[in-house]
C-alpha cells in the first residue's frame, strides 16, 4: 500500500502540503508537497518535553509566581507584555493571598470560546485604566479544568471579583459595561 517517493516511502513521511496559491493572482507558484520525515516530526516533540520535565521540579509543591505578578501600585495592573497575567491553579490562591486587601478581576476563559476573545482586548485596556485592581486570567481547559470545577464556573467567559483571597462578586458574559460597572461597585475609581 505504500508508494515509494525517491528513497523514502509514505509510511516512513509525513506529508505536509503548502497552502494552494490564489486563484485571481497570476504568476504563483503552483501547490507544492513537502516530505517531512516522521522521525523528525515525532522526535522534535519527545526532546522538547524531556527539556520541559528536566527543568521542573516535580517534587515542589507550589510554583513560584513569576517577579511580574506582583507589580506595585503604579505598573498596569497585573499585565505582562500588554496582556493579562495567566495564572494556573498551582499559581491560583498564591496570587491572591499576596494581593491582600487590593481588588482582583479573574477572567475564566477557554481556548475555543468566541466571546472570551472578543473581550480579552477591552479586558486589557481596562487594566491598563485601572491600576488600583488587577486582572488575571484562568484558562479554563485541561489541567485547570479542576480549579474551574471547583470554583463553580460553568460558563465562558465569568469574572469572580476577589479581595483578601475571598470572593466578593461573580458575573458571567462577555459585557464589558456590567464588568466595569462591577468593578467599580467593589472599587470606587481612585478621584483626583
Amino acid at each position: 500500500m505504500a508508494t515509494l517517493l525517491g528513497r523514502a516511502s509514505s509510511k516512513c513521511a509525513l506529508v505536509k502540503s503548502a497552502p494552494a496559491p490564489c486563484l485571481r493572482s497570476s504568476g504563483l507558484a503552483p501547490r507544492r508537497t513537502v516530505l517531512i520525515p516522521r522521525h523528525d516530526a515525532v522526535q522534535q516533540p519527545k526532546q522538547l518535553r524531556a527539556r520541559v520535565r528536566s527543568t521542573t521540579n516535580e517534587a515542589a509543591t507550589t510554583v513560584p509566581l513569576p517577579a511580574e505578578a506582583y507589580k506595585s501600585a503604579d505598573s498596569a495592573a497585573g499585565s505582562i507584555d500588554g496582556g493579562l497575567l495567566e495564572l494556573t491553579k498551582d499559581t491560583f490562591w498564591e496570587y491572591l493571598k499576596q494581593q491582600g486587601d487590593t481588588l482582583v478581576v479573574v477572567d475564566f476563559y477557554t481556548d475555543w470560546c468566541g466571546p472570551c476573545k472578543l473581550i480579552y482586548p477591552e479586558l486589557v485596556k481596562l487594566s491598563h485604566e485601572r491600576t488600583d485592581v488587577r486582572f488575571v486570567k484562568v484558562n479554563c481547559n485541561k489541567s485547570n479544568k479542576e480549579l474551574g470545577m471547583g470554583l463553580g464556573i460553568k460558563v465562558a467567559p465569568t469574572f469572580q471579583l476577589y479581595r483578601n483571597s475571598v470572593k466578593v462578586a461573580e458575573m458571567t458574559g462577555a459585557k464589558i459595561d456590567k464588568l466595569t460597572a462591577l468593578v467599580d461597585e467593589h472599587q470606587p475609581p481612585a478621584t483626583n
